[in-house]
């Protein structure tokens, strides 16, 4: 199946935006416009089924018109990866994490080194909660993997999660700090190993960032005393300095190609075509290719 996130925008003027018309054509169709709501409709024997083909102006609700290529495409033919989206630009970026933690290394397929990198707004964060659960369900399946030894010891993840404009005040109780609706999951297996941490606590963390974008080369150098690590996962207070973290792969790197695929804001992609063209030298046996969408 295919599962569509849409953030509604409305524009400040008063026009109406894509989204808006979508949400409220939907909403057309559910007079009491109670969320989440559920389409249903008769087939040809009266019968009653779930999902809607056709909407109140008679014509097919929604097409899909594809395959399309896109950059994130291009991950499975490296060895290192660099992968980065912003905002609702970590959808393509979801879709990868779950073939590479949950499947590819299973099967000892490229690439072996994953460095993800997500920039998205405080504002925003309550909207991704579930690509949060997304994120600490796959790291507890990879510490599954590793305990099991499906996983092999060159395979290696950082996930990175940088959260801007975040309120000034930060309350220091990770209680108070906990507001989320989230799910947990457990380990049902008596071998399995347990979680090292839960949705909560990062959600938490991404509530009220307390590490400095900035200090992240200082802090990642005394990974056992970060307070901002959960497993592979780092969450980072501010904009990530581009050029600290192209200098920290390219000095750790283990292949000579390296794959940076972006989708995101036009000004992020300007930035890292830039880092990319730094930090590439054919004498030190080093390249950095860029793969982005922008939007």
């Amino acid at each position: 199946f295919v599962s569509v996130h849409i953030k509604v925008h409305e524009r400040d003027d008063g026009t109406e935006t894509w989204t808006k018309k979508l949400k409220d054509y939907l909403e057309m169709m559910a007079p009491h416009r109670k969320y989440p709501f559920h389409f249903t409709r008769r087939d040809t024997r009266g019968e009653l089924q779930i999902g809607r083909q056709f909407g109140p102006d008679t014509k097919q609700i929604l097409r899909i018109d594809g395959p399309h290529a896109a950059p994130a495409m291009h991950y499975k033919h490296y060895g290192t990866v660099m992968l980065i989206g912003a905002g609702i630009g970590m959808t393509p970026c979801a879709s990868v994490l779950t073939a590479m933690l949950k499947y590819r290394w299973r099967l000892n397929f490229k690439p072996e080194i994953l460095h993800f990198y997500w920039v998205v707004a405080h504002p925003d964060v309550r909207a991704f909660e579930w690509f949060i659960h997304r994120i600490a369900e796959l790291e507890y399946e990879l510490l599954k993997q590793r305990h099991s030894g499906a996983v092999a010891p060159r395979n290696y993840a950082e996930i990175h999660i940088f959260v801007t404009r975040p309120p000034k005040d930060c309350p220091n109780d990770l209680s108070m700090r906990s507001a989320s609706t989230i799910t947990e999951f457990s380990n049902d297996a008596k071998s399995d190993p347990k979680p090292v941490f839960t949705a909560n606590q990062l959600f938490a963390e991404m509530l009220y960032p307390q590490t400095p974008a900035a200090n992240m080369t200082a802090a990642m150098e005394q990974p056992k005393h970060a307070t901002n690590r959960f497993q592979d996962t780092w969450i980072w207070n501010g904009r990530p300095v581009w050029s600290d973290i192209f200098s920290s792969v390219r000095n750790q790197r283990q292949h000579r190609d390296i794959g940076v695929c972006f989708c995101g804001t036009p000004f992020i992609g300007k930035d890292l075509a830039a880092m990319c063209k730094r930090f590439s030298s054919v004498d030190d046996d080093c390249i950095f290719t860029l793969h982005k969408e922008n939007f």
